[in-house]
């Protein structure tokens, strides 16, 4: 056991001891491996999280931006936070908490004219996520002439022509309100699409007639229910509803569409990207998770304390998505599974020719340089998390995805072919000994 810790964890730093690898087996390549995505995922998480206040505090545009959305020197202008049993409740200064769209400075002249500077785009709107979102349904046709159609002159096609056209939603940006017409409405198309549906829609007015819901629940039911025989489903727009929601607005309006400096603000999570002083742009996610319950800016405080509060808040907003930041990074990690091994088979076949065209016949075969090479990963990958690390607070935001596996690759190809260094002036000099042994 001691020399196999000692070929484990020693053998990236010793020639005898990486040697003494060819004679093991390839479990230890496997276990290398396992240990290796362990750092590179840590490299990964941590080229992400660590330099984020650092390119913030780079970034004047989403400074300023935060400044006067949240911390505007004319009191009156100003957007009131405060973290509420889990939420994060806003208001205009003197208003009251309220559940609507505050400010979006894309679409209000007025709100551009107060808040946007240098052209940054702020959306604060605490409206709930489950907040129905007001659609427009459409069709445009595949042939490459992009016709327009409704809807409802889609459902009027035969099936063949059907084919010729694409299914589109276009989100208002408006609340869908389901007023009493609006459900019967709904309820009635559900009721003759079926026998089974109508039997639905009786269960949901008897939970209703019982108490086990309430009217607004009632009208929603009823709302998925018409929304899903009717429509073709919307998995292209929404992943965790069944009706689209109004919080994916500002993703299909905007962020899908390019926008770049934006901060928007919602009740239960933030968005943003901004670039900084260094061209590096920057897109980030942040939820409230960390705060106590109570106002961003204190009562009474200066406007440079309130500057600092905000800045704290976004920054600690961000580091609250640490743990979807991580599971991210793993995702992203373990689909790189294939091409780590890939890299430690290529780095072996580079390594063992290198020594075949030197005329070196020390190591019997490329499995024996596999093993050999194996002995490096765990290491090589330390190191290239590591470096990942620091190089994470200069270089492009874009690149951090491939960042870590590039510099393990680079670790790895330079120690083995060190390691083929060594070994071609070992084999050398044994070949001199046993000439000079034959005279």
């Amino acid at each position: 056991m001691k020399k196999w810790f000692k070929y484990f964890f020693l053998g990236f730093f010793s020639h005898s001891t990486a040697k003494g690898g060819a004679k093991r087996g390839y479990a230890n390549i496997i276990l290398s491996l396992v240990l290796a995505m362990v750092f590179i995922w840590a490299g990964s998480l941590g080229g992400y999280m660590l330099p984020f206040g650092v390119h913030y505090n780079n970034s004047p545009d989403i400074m300023e931006a935060a400044h006067t959305v949240l911390a505007n020197a004319d009191i009156n202008k100003r957007i009131d936070a405060t973290k509420e049993n889990g939420s994060l409740k806003l208001k205009k200064h003197n208003g009251e908490y309220t559940e609507e769209l505050l400010v979006n400075t894309m679409e209000s002249d007025t709100d551009k004219l107060t808040y946007s500077l240098n052209g940054f785009n702020i959306v604060v709107d605490s409206r709930p996520a489950s907040t129905l979102a007001e659609i427009e349904a459409y069709c445009i046709s595949n042939d490459g002439k992009n016709t327009i159609i409704s809807y409802d002159e889609y459902l009027t096609l035969s099936d063949v022509a059907r084919l010729n056209f694409d299914f589109k939603l276009k989100y208002t940006g408006k609340t869908l309100v389901l007023n009493d017409e609006l459900v019967e409405k709904y309820k009635a198309y559900v009721d003759s699409v079926s026998n089974e549906n109508k039997a639905l829609t009786e269960k949901i007015a008897s939970d209703l007639a019982k108490g086990a819901i309430t009217i607004t629940e009632y009208n929603r039911a009823i709302y998925e229910l018409y929304f899903t025989n009717y429509y073709p489903e919307i998995t292209k727009y929404e992943s965790t509803s069944k009706v689209p929601l109004l919080r994916n607005y500002y993703y299909h309006q905007y962020i899908s569409q390019g926008l770049k400096d934006y901060l928007f603000i919602f009740d239960d999570y933030m968005a943003g990207s901004f670039k900084t002083k260094s061209g590096n742009e920057i897109s980030f996610y942040g939820f409230y998770n960390d705060f106590e319950n109570g106002a961003i800016i204190t009562e009474g405080a200066s406007q440079k304390e309130a500057n600092i509060a905000i800045d704290q808040f976004i920054k600690k907003s961000f580091k609250s998505n640490w743990i979807l930041n991580a599971y991210t990074c793993l995702t992203n990690t373990l689909t790189l599974v294939p091409f780590m091994a890939l890299m430690i088979m290529v780095a072996a076949l580079l390594t063992y020719s290198t020594m075949k065209l030197r005329g070196v016949e020390s190591i019997s075969s490329l499995g024996a340089m596999l093993k050999i090479v194996g002995s490096f990963v765990w290491f090589a990958a330390l190191v290239a998390s590591l470096l990942a690390m620091m190089l994470s607070f200069i270089v492009k935001h874009s690149l951090l995805n491939v960042l870590p596996q590039v510099l393990f690759f680079l670790a790895l190809v330079v120690r083995a072919i060190i390691f083929a260094i060594n070994e071609n002036k070992l084999y050398l000099k044994q070949l001199e000994k046993a000439e000079q042994t034959e005279v």
